[in-house]
């Protein structure tokens, strides 16, 4: 059986026989030389393009690249999905939060016809459950744990929790005192 290197190990190589230091590479990258180091250990990998951008520094295959660091590929993917919920999650926490702009303006400036009022109840309150599928799926593919969290994350995990919990309340209320309901 082939003794094949990992990506960090060959990264390492191929850096060091081109007689670059860390820095050197990472400003080859556009990245910081922590991620170079990162990526040498395995901590964590590189996105799809710089890999590609790897591949075309050190000549090797891309095949290579991806084959010989096992789960690199598996990585890439996650780290795309991870990516890719936090974009919607964003796009999902601002809509609810001009929503609820529209319900706080309605206050101030005239009640919102019902035409426009339901449908926009209505949006809010879906909108409530994609921003939690949303947030959900981000917690469990990144696997952040609470204790884990720089104080910076753990205030803005609290505000984004608060300004949910606000929304929610806002269409509570709009529903009971636009519609007395409840």
């Amino acid at each position: 059986m082939e003794n094949y290197m990992n990506f960090g190990e060959v990264l390492q190589t191929k850096r060091k026989s081109m007689g670059l230091t860390q820095e050197d590479l990472a400003d080859k990258l556009f990245v910081s030389s922590k991620t170079i180091s990162n990526w040498e250990t395995n901590k964590t990998t590189p996105d799809i393009d710089n890999v590609i951008r790897i591949s075309q520094l050190f000549d090797i295959s891309l095949n290579n690249l991806l084959l010989e660091g096992s789960n690199m590929v598996e990585n890439i993917k996650k780290n795309s999905e991870i990516k890719e919920s936090k974009i919607y999650l964003a796009c999902s926490s601002v809509t609810n939060l001009v929503f609820l702009f529209v319900f706080a303006v309605s206050l101030i400036f005239g009640e919102l016809p019902d035409i426009i009022s339901i449908p926009l109840a209505v949006g809010t309150f879906f909108n409530l459950f994609c921003v939690l599928y949303f947030s959900k799926r981000y917690r469990m593919l990144s696997n952040t744990m609470w204790a884990s969290r720089t104080k910076k994350q753990k205030i803005w995990s609290l505000l984004f929790s608060i300004t949910l919990v606000a929304v929610l309340f806002a269409i509570i209320f709009f529903i009971r005192f636009k519609y007395n309901a409840f």
